[in-house]
C-alpha cells in the first residue's frame, strides 16, 4: 500500500512541474483612447481620463474626425494644433518593479515621420516611422525603481508643427508568471490527500 501511495505522490509531483509551466501576465494599464470626449475627435484635447498633457499639446482624433488611420476608433496625434509637440503622462503612478509596455505607433500620414520618445523607469526609447507607416505594434521592457520615472510618458520627437506620430492601445503588463494548470491543481490535491492518508497508515 505504500508503494502505491508513493508512486502516486511522485506521479502527482511530475505532472504538477509539468502543468505549472503555464504562464500569464496581468494588466496593470490598458487605454485604447476610445471612450474619450464621448468617442469624438478635439484638437487640443487636455480632457484625458488617464493621461496629463505636461507639454506641448495634442489632438485627440479619429472616428472620422481628422481620421488618418480609419479603422481605428480614436487616437492621438502627438503634435497638437498649437504648433508644439506635446508630451503626455500617465496619471497612474507604477510601483517599482519590471514591466512588459507595448503600444501602438503610426506616421504622420501626412508627409512627416512620426516621432516619440516612451519613458517608464529605466525605459527610454526613441521610435521613428516614416509618415506612411501605419499602427505598428511596439513592445518594450520598462524596470522600474524609486529612482527612475514611475508615471509612463509620451513624448513627440517633433518640437514645432501640427503634424505628430499617431499614438494608440498602450498597455502595460507585469512580468509572466508561472501559474499551475487547473488540471495540475486537482492533481496536487490528490497528492496531498494520499500523503495525508500514507501518514494515518504509518500513525496506527
Amino acid at each position: 500500500m505504500q508503494h502505491r501511495l508513493r508512486t502516486l505522490l511522485l506521479g502527482t509531483a511530475l505532472a504538477f512541474s509539468v502543468g505549472a509551466g503555464a504562464a500569464q501576465a496581468a494588466i496593470v494599464f490598458q487605454d485604447n483612447f476610445n471612450a474619450e470626449n464621448g468617442g469624438t475627435g478635439l484638437l487640443n484635447y487636455t480632457g484625458f481620463a488617464n493621461w496629463a498633457v505636461t507639454g506641448g499639446s495634442v489632438d485627440l482624433i479619429g472616428n472620422g474626425f481628422f481620421d488618418f488611420q480609419p479603422g481605428n476608433g480614436l487616437y492621438v496625434d502627438m503634435n497638437g494644433s498649437t504648433g508644439q509637440g506635446g508630451t503626455i503622462a500617465t496619471t497612474t503612478v507604477f510601483a517599482p518593479g519590471t514591466y512588459s509596455v507595448s503600444f501602438d505607433f503610426a506616421g504622420s500620414a501626412r508627409g512627416l515621420n512620426g516621432i516619440v520618445t516612451v519613458t517608464l523607469g529605466d525605459l527610454v526609447q526613441t521610435i521613428t516611422l516614416s509618415s506612411s507607416t501605419p499602427f505598428t505594434t511596439q513592445s518594450f521592457t520598462a524596470n522600474v525603481s524609486n529612482a527612475g520615472t514611475l508615471n509612463l510618458t509620451f513624448a513627440s520627437g517633433i518640437p514645432g508643427g501640427d503634424l505628430g506620430g499617431l499614438l494608440d492601445n498602450v498597455v502595460v503588463r507585469t512580468p509572466d508568471v508561472a501559474v499551475p494548470e487547473p488540471a495540475s491543481a486537482l492533481l496536487l490535491g490528490a497528492g496531498l490527500l494520499g500523503l495525508g492518508l500514507l501518514g494515518r497508515r504509518r500513525a496506527a
